[in-house]
């Protein structure tokens, strides 16, 4: 098979993937910014996993794009810079703005866009303080799911005015454009300036120990040797559902006598199957299937819900350890005979 013919049958995806890194850093970063998130992650993935692209290969694709480009876009297709110096000359600025917004597409929401990245509870924290308008502006120009997460880390008591503007938006005054443009070049500067100076290394050690199927302990006697406060700060992260699995059947059985059945239920939902049956196999029989049979009574639950669960339970045993009422595993210790 030749090397164009290769490249010819590449789907879409890839072939963009090659456009863009033909084009350089800059150049890639530019058309990125313009793109919605998910079709960012899809040409990330389909970026780093090219391999082996011949010349040929890259030229095949470069030269369908240039031709689909000459087939659309025809002798006299005007930027979108002349056309605004353009028609502000004949039809003045504020009307002219309204016109090319119709023909391109609302610039602002390519600029909201980039908010899409940003924690939603950082994003919340910076537009707490804001009007509840220009709140309502943000949230309604932002994909749904990350206005949702956002919401839920602003004061409760604003919630209903807020979705209430979001409702009744309409076409936006310039000003609140100009206003909302100045919020969102904040909330990412101040967003790139906390993800180099904010790492969660402590949580981050932590899960990775909670997983590790090697000598915990011995990782941890290492870690207490160069920083014992360190030390002390993972252990405290932790407590994690999934060392419930390491614990023996007494311990389990002190620790789910004093959590409530259906927060219980709950929090067995979509953990893994192993996990699950070490957890109901400490539990008495009866129990055991009365959890059971209320998991299928509950049906499917929101992976929010059930995180909520699962921390009630380990806030739970947390309490009962600090009381001494309990003693956990926070990781298994080699043993001897």
């Amino acid at each position: 098979m030749t090397n164009a013919l290769k490249s010819s049958q590449m789907d879409n995806m890839e072939q963009a993937a090659m456009l863009l890194l033909s084009m350089g850093e800059e150049g890639a970063a530019k058309v990125l910014a313009h793109l919605d998130r998910s079709d960012v992650q899809r040409l990330s993935h389909k970026m780093a996993r090219l391999s082996h692209i011949s010349h040929e290969e890259a030229g095949g694709v470069l030269s369908r794009f240039f031709d689909a480009y000459r087939d659309q876009s025809g002798i006299a297709r005007a930027s979108r810079g002349y056309l605004q110096r353009t028609l502000d000359i004949a039809l003045g600025d504020r009307v002219a703005k309204g016109l090319i917004d119709n023909i391109y597409g609302d610039e602002i929401q390519t600029l909201v866009r980039r908010l899409e990245w940003v924690d939603p509870k950082l994003l919340a924290h910076e537009i707490t303080h804001e009007h509840s308008q220009l709140q309502a502006v943000l949230l309604g120009l932002l994909p749904a799911e990350n206005a949702s997460l956002v919401l839920q880390h602003l004061p409760g008591h604003c919630h209903d005015e807020v979705l209430l503007r979001i409702a009744a938006l309409g076409e936006l005054d310039r000003d609140v454009v100009e206003e909302l443009r100045q919020l969102v070049e904040r909330c990412v500067a101040i967003a790139m300036e906390k993800s180099h100076t904010q790492v969660a290394g402590v949580k981050q050690v932590a899960d990775i120990l909670n997983r590790y199927e090697g000598d915990r302990e011995q990782l941890m006697s290492v870690l207490r040797l160069h920083d014992q406060t360190l030390a002390t700060q993972v252990e405290d992260n932790m407590f994690d559902f999934i060392i419930l699995g390491r614990q023996k059947d007494d311990t389990l059985q002190k620790l789910l006598a004093e959590v409530d059945p259906e927060t219980l239920a709950i929090s067995l939902k979509g953990v893994d199957s192993n996990l699950k049956k070490a957890v109901l196999g400490a539990l008495p029989k009866r129990m055991s299937s009365s959890i059971e049979t209320r998991m299928e009574a509950i049906g499917a639950v929101a992976l929010s819900r059930a995180d909520l669960a699962r921390a009630e339970v380990m806030e739970k045993a947390k309490s009962m350890m600090e009381a001494k009422e309990l003693e956990l595993q926070l990781f298994e210790e080699p043993v001897v005979e």
